[in-house]
């Protein structure tokens, strides 16, 4: 409605006032000023005549009373913020320091008209030689050398002349004060594109070996076109941004640290909202649980958001699920189910066990995984920098510390140090590496001074005990949450051991579940026969598994080969263990065969019509066969003889067993076990030939053998 105050109303104008004393509908104030007989006028509108009234002397003192009031209670009105905006052509200081002291120049100059009368010429030379004479003040004086436009005439006093003041009018009106500067031409020459061909490779060629490999291709691919020097190549990379000039040489993950980046904040989160997990492989060598020789092993490390908190942590052999599980079990029993785990990609959080919709312990704790995109550990920053702070700086503290910054000798005299004592007796030898039981006891200790020492990512607060200020430490931020109302869903020792133990569907055979290469009975299980239930187990003990139907009711326990007898059980950690010493045993061996190959291989023999044995003989193809017929005719006369010595060789066979021995090379070993072995038992004379046989098929060596002639 319109505020002014008028002499005339409409009905529903005045109604709409809602004045005091005035019908607040249309159709009593017409019954009232026809009543009182209000004076009126008509006019014409969209719909037809209407009246409007003039109301009575106080009904107007009414309505301009409200108006003032309404006017009074409005507050002032916000205006606009003033910004001097600079000029288009003003880009740098020096233009612009350059447009002040003209504009001072030219006020100078107008006073000078003003109280001299002298035209804009001779003011000019005046105020020009009053400069150069010493009577005009020091600031003049540096206003006219400042506005003074150093592409002209240079002068020996640095004063412009007066044609130069004359221009600074016209500049002012043209509204070009500031000096034009000159730019760079930004113009892409013809070649460029050919050459960051060369350059922006993965490579990190420089631009002198770029440059060459350039021009061997530029002549071919633009006949008749001129060459560019390498300093033309060097002017155009400096005009290039600094992070497209390195787009392919550097790859993405490398390129984010040059391109912009947006910072979370944590200030409204609660504990328990976030868990960030990764893995570490620990910077320094330890002593292995198994067998004691120097290993590196792997650390699973869980915080909270909200408090910078470790509230969990897990240490392995290897990065595994099995880590990030029982790292998960140690944060949930100490600080509490999260909402949401954050994770990056790897087979460790992202497998079956983990994210299976019936059985994966995400959808059984109720936790949402939040994967961070490849190539980007920027976004978990946090957990990244809580490797360096507890695990990498805890390595720097042990003497089998390998980290990439140490020192190449110092690493190699550690490295030979810890294994001369692996090759001397263990129980006389100092080793020294750290103990396993003791590794992880130190692992548990750092973890305590991380949670209280002061984290600069959280609030100030000042220190009870020195008085001074400081950042709070995690166990100091969690505590204060705690005392503000939130309360952790911790998992008790009794709830961990059925949550934490992994699942699998299974399809129930006859009362039998086959799981990870066992086999598990239990009656109760005959009417599920063809079902697929729940299975879950213990990782650490194979012998018993608890089954449960769909909805996660427990039915049963089953137990291991319970149907079946003489079977050795094995539990899924005795099972990677086995795999693994599988594998490194058969990449030892492959490596044994190479050295020896290496050692005692012959070269094949060349194919020649003559034979020839130094110092001794030299005999050709034809000689041969002669040699071979005279062998043939002097059978037929010792067929007697033979008879005779094969006698003899019956009468002592022991004689000549006692004379078999192993030969001494691998490949005449091979050639002996091929020999015996098309032999039966009863031809095999040597008893130590015939046991030789079944033990050579033992070895490493038989099988290298046997796997290439197969």
């Amino acid at each position: 409605m319109n505020s002014a105050l008028k002499s005339h109303y409409s009905a529903a104008e005045l109604s709409a006032l809602q004045v005091e004393g005035l019908p607040t509908s249309k159709g009593k104030l017409i019954a009232k000023a026809e009543r009182e007989c209000w004076s009126f006028v008509e006019t014409k509108g969209k719909g037809g005549t209407r009246r409007e009234y003039s109301p009575p002397a106080e009904v107007l003192a009414a309505i301009r009373a409200q108006a003032a009031k309404k006017v009074a209670a409005l507050s002032a009105p916000v205006l606009p913020i003033q910004r001097e905006e600079q000029l288009p052509l003003i880009e740098t200081e020096a233009q612009a320091l350059k447009a002040d002291a003209r504009r001072g120049v030219l006020q100078a100059l107008e006073m000078l008209m003003q109280r001299s009368g002298y035209p804009m010429k001779k003011a000019a030379a005046v105020l020009i030689d009053m400069a150069r004479v010493g009577a005009a003040n020091e600031q003049l004086v540096g206003m006219l050398k400042m506005a003074r436009d150093e592409r002209g005439r240079k002068s020996e006093d640095g004063l412009p002349s007066v044609r130069s003041v004359q221009r600074f009018v016209e500049y002012e009106r043209a509204g070009m004060l500031a000096p034009k500067k000159r730019e760079r031409d930004m113009s892409v020459p013809a070649w460029a594109p050919f050459f960051l061909g060369y350059y922006q490779r993965p490579e990190k060629p420089t631009v002198e070996h770029a440059y060459r490999e350039f021009i061997k291709d530029w002549a071919q691919a633009q006949p008749g076109t001129e060459i560019p020097s390498v300093w033309q190549v060097r002017r155009f990379l400096a005009k290039v941004g600094n992070v497209s000039r390195e787009i392919g040489r550097m790859g993405e993950h490398e390129l984010k640290t040059l391109r912009p980046f947006i910072r979370r904040g944590f200030e409204n989160l609660l504990p328990g909202d976030i868990y960030s997990a990764d893995g570490h492989t620990f910077d320094a060598e330890v002593q292995h649980p198994l067998h004691g020789r120097p290993f590196r092993p792997e650390i699973t490390t869980m915080v909270d958001i909200a408090t910078r908190k470790a509230v969990g942590w897990s240490v392995g052999l290897a990065e595994s699920a099995f880590a990030v599980l029982d790292a998960l079990r140690d944060a949930a029993m100490k600080a509490g189910i999260p909402a949401v785990f954050y994770v990056d990609n790897g087979s460790g959080y992202k497998n079956e066990m983990m994210l299976d919709v019936a059985t994966g312990f995400m959808a059984r704790l109720g936790i949402e995984m939040v994967n961070s995109l490849p190539y980007n550990s920027q976004a978990r920053g946090v957990i990244e920098k809580l490797h360096q702070t507890i695990w990498i700086n805890a390595a720097k503290s042990l003497p089998g510390y390998i980290g990439w910054d140490m020192d190449r000798e110092a690493k190699l005299a550690t490295f030979k140090l810890s294994r001369k004592a692996i090759a001397q007796d263990q129980k006389t030898a100092a080793m020294p590496l750290m103990a396993w039981a003791r590794f992880v006891a130190f692992c548990e200790e750092r973890v305590a001074e991380y949670n209280d020492r002061p984290h600069r990512s959280l609030p100030k607060i000042t220190d009870p005990a020195t008085g001074r200020r400081r950042n709070m430490t995690p166990n100091e931020k969690w505590a204060l949450h705690v005392a503000q109302g939130f309360e952790a869903h911790r998992v008790t020792d009794d709830e961990a051991r059925p949550l934490f133990r992994p699942q699998m569907l299974r399809t129930v055979r006859r009362c039998e579940i086959e799981l990870l290469g066992n086999r598990y009975f239990a009656r109760p299980l005959e009417e599920f026969h063809g079902e697929q239930l729940r299975v879950g187990y213990d990782i650490h003990d194979p012998h018993i598994v608890w089954v449960y139907d769909d909805e996660g009711r427990f039915l049963c326990t089953a137990e291991l080969d319970a149907n079946k007898r003489d079977y050795m059980p094995k539990s899924v950690i005795d099972r990677a263990r086995e795999k693994r010493a599988t594998g490194r045993e058969k990449r030892l061996e492959a490596k044994l065969v190479e050295v020896r190959e290496e050692l005692h291989g012959t070269p094949a023999l060349e194919h020649s019509d003559t034979v020839t044995i130094p110092g001794f003989m030299s005999i050709n193809r034809e000689q041969l066969a002669q040699r071979a017929r005279e062998l043939q005719a002097m059978e037929v006369v010792a067929e007697p003889v033979v008879s005779k010595l094969a006698a003899q060789e019956t009468a002592t066979p022991a004689k000549e067993a006692a004379a078999w021995g192993v030969p001494s090379t691998p490949e005449a070993r091979w050639a002996e076990w091929k020999r015996l072995n098309a032999m039966t038992e009863e031809d095999i004379d040597s008893e130590k030939a015939r046991k030789w046989r079944h033990t050579y098929q033992a070895t490493a060596e038989f099988r290298t053998y046997q796997r290439k002639s197969a």
